[in-house]
């Protein structure tokens, strides 16, 4: 009966700090506002409840995508806090566990992943659409495929894979995963696209297809840059006929 009480109590509390965090940072002034999301981005990041919570009302109310990995390590949110879908500007925070230590990280995802980098100061990049993670088990580690989306100065849209991995309390990207390159995909596109037909992860065949696209920026259907998992990454097929097994599957 205690640990139901407890149970309750702590259910309560986070739907009481979500409405509270919601209301402050729909407030129309935008000071309240300002002060609303930096609330909220530090209670993701300190308190671990927050990594299990379904945060239905930010879902409905702002749109917020909240991304778990499959084996609950990684959780990812993002959202629009300006403009509007034709020129957005996002808010990314991240949550990640080693262990029973909990981690968390507010600002845009990439900031954190280039932050290793002599230039990373000079070379501050926007929060994007976090759009889907994809579970990859390997022999020695655990990795994520994040999807992110973005919209260019010229209003088409681009959408790259990272692969992140966690070590020593680090959530970091593996630098040329894909065979030689930091991140898959990434090219121009026009239209509204589902994320599953631009890329997708074959656990079984141990294969990932990544979008290609044609000189008017439309993705071509069926036809994509297939990598396979080998030596510890991901390696380019030149088969073309493997360019078809994701419709086969």
């Amino acid at each position: 009966m205690a640990s139901m009480v407890m149970v309750l109590s702590s259910c309560s509390k986070l739907e009481s700090n979500e409405k509270k965090y919601l209301d402050a940072m729909s407030s129309d002034d935008f000071e309240v506002s300002a002060q609303g999301f930096t609330d909220f981005c530090e209670w993701l990041k300190k308190d671990k409840s927050t990594m299990t919570y379904d945060f239905n009302l930010m879902r409905e109310k702002l749109g917020m995508n909240v991304l778990t990995s499959a084996d609950g390590k990684l959780r990812t949110y993002s959202w629009i806090t300006n403009g509007d879908q034709t020129a957005p500007v996002y808010a990314n925070v991240v949550q990640w566990l080693d262990g029973e230590s909990f981690l968390g990280y507010s600002g845009p995802l990439n900031n954190m992943l280039n932050s290793h980098k002599k230039d990373a100061a000079k070379n501050k990049e926007m929060a994007h659409s976090i759009d889907t993670i994809m579970d990859v088990n390997m022999d020695k580690q655990h990795l994520y495929l994040v999807v992110q989306s973005y919209l260019n100065a010229d209003g088409r849209k681009r959408s790259f894979v990272s692969a992140l991995t966690i070590q020593k309390l680090i959530l970091f990207r593996q630098p040329f995963f894909f065979d030689g390159t930091e991140v898959a995909g990434n090219n121009e596109y026009e239209g509204n696209i589902k994320v599953g037909d631009l890329f997708k992860w074959d656990e079984k065949n141990k294969l990932f297809y990544a979008y290609q696209t044609d000189d008017n920026f439309h993705v071509i259907p069926n036809q994509y840059t297939v990598f396979k998992l080998g030596n510890d990454k991901l390696n380019r097929v030149v088969n073309e006929a493997d360019q078809t097994v994701m419709n086969n599957n």
